[in-house]
């Protein structure tokens, strides 16, 4: 038994009984909360090329201990539905009734792929865990290009490519959001930040031994795939998975406090254009991150003002802190971005937001990226299109 199964999972054993392949390559985690077409889901994954190795998926259909009956009778049909599906590869299903408190996806995506560890410990493989939702679609290849990733033992971890489905009644809205979350990881990488990748909860994949080492996924009710990543991420052997594609759904959603579903909603109902992080924040953190090496080789620096602020008067003692903590640049180079992770980076984006750079509409945004990706001008999806075709390409 593993320390981690022992100290920080999920405490209840979900299959006793059940004895995985040993030949267990993929095990697919899927939450499921309120949702109406669950088996459509899982039919993209059947759907897929089989891999070399066998896959297990695990459904976790939950809601809290107070759910109302409405709830509950959306999540006893999709149980009764899975008990008569017969699907192409091993599939085990589990109802849980959470916490109040804790209640929401982290908590079921952490009892998921907790479980996933269990059944990987059973047959001695270290293989990979991947978060899947329930309202996705994937491609064909989806599951053979993942396990051929992690047929490289160096991967601990990877995101999967994402494009949203747009064929919905909510097109416009998810093209705008989409855009956003393209700007908000494009705009970091333009600043040098060398953590910013995708943080959509769909797309996560994690080496079992890795997920371990980090702790396993948080109990966060919205927002534990930022949170997961931002302390795997920095752990090394992290990869983009751009050869092939999940589809998450455009629709609206009250399941999480934000994120997607939420996004949408109010893009549909707001009367103004959709306004984004203003470029000024990305230029400051640019000339920030490019002093991380003269923090190292001099004694004094100068850094925008707006880090200033946001770090406090002793900013300069933080950075002298950290220097006495390694033996050298490469060192302090990894400890610098441990320090000012992606989470730090965020606070840092609406810290200026709310004292400095006012968000700006999306267009404009646009238009600034536009000249340091070299991408053509068109409509929003077009801009998207592009955008899509140039993220595939970031290794």
């Amino acid at each position: 038994m593993s320390v981690y199964l022992e100290r920080y999972a999920w405490p209840d054993e979900l299959f006793p009984e059940y004895q995985p392949s040993n030949n267990l390559s993929l095990t697919v985690v899927i939450p499921c909360f309120k949702e109406s077409d669950l088996i459509g889901a899982i039919e993209s994954l059947n759907a897929c090329e089989s891999p070399g190795g066998d896959v297990l998926i695990i459904v976790i259909v939950n809601e809290s201990e107070e759910a109302p009956k409405s709830i509950r009778e959306i999540n006893q049909k999709t149980i009764d539905e899975l008990k008569t599906y017969n699907s192409k590869f091993e599939l085990l299903y589990s109802y849980q009734k959470l916490p109040s408190k804790k209640a929401g996806v982290g908590l079921a995506r952490k009892i998921g792929m907790d479980e996933a560890v269990r059944l990987f410990h059973k047959v001695g493989n270290d293989n990979a865990i991947v978060c899947y939702d329930a309202d996705c679609r994937c491609d064909s290849s989806y599951l053979k290009e993942i396990e051929k990733v992690y047929n490289d033992h160096q991967v601990n971890a990877g995101i999967v490519f994402y494009e949203h489905q747009l064929h919905g009644q909510n097109h416009k809205a998810i093209v705008d959001y989409e855009l956003y979350l393209r700007y908000y990881i494009d705009a970091l990488r333009f600043s040098g930040f060398p953590y910013a990748h995708q943080t959509l909860g769909s797309c996560i994949t994690v080496r079992c031994s890795t997920y371990e080492k980090v702790g396993g996924m948080n109990t966060r009710k919205a927002g534990e795939d930022f949170y997961f990543l931002n302390k795997t991420i920095p752990h090394g052997g992290f990869v983009e998975i751009n050869a092939t594609t999940i589809r998450p759904s455009d629709r609206v959603s009250d399941r999480v406090p934000f994120g997607t579903g939420k996004a949408v909603n109010e893009i549909i109902h707001s009367d103004e254009e959709y306004s984004v992080y203003h470029p000024n924040i990305f230029e400051d953190l640019k000339l920030y991150f490019e002093k991380v090496e003269s923090f190292w080789d001099e004694d004094e620096w100068k850094i925008p003002r707006t880090i200033r602020t946001f770090l406090g008067d002793d900013w300069q003692s933080q950075i002298n802190e950290l220097k006495s903590q390694v033996n050298s640049k490469e060192q302090f180079e990894k400890r610098f971005f441990h320090w000012f992770d992606a989470f730090k980076t965020l606070k840092f984006v609406h810290f200026c937001r709310d004292e400095f750079y006012q968000n700006v509409e999306l267009e404009e945004a646009l238009n600034w990226l536009r000249n340091k990706h070299f991408f053509l001008k068109g409509s929003k999806e077009s801009l998207l299109i592009q955008l899509r075709y140039l993220d595939r390409q970031f290794h």
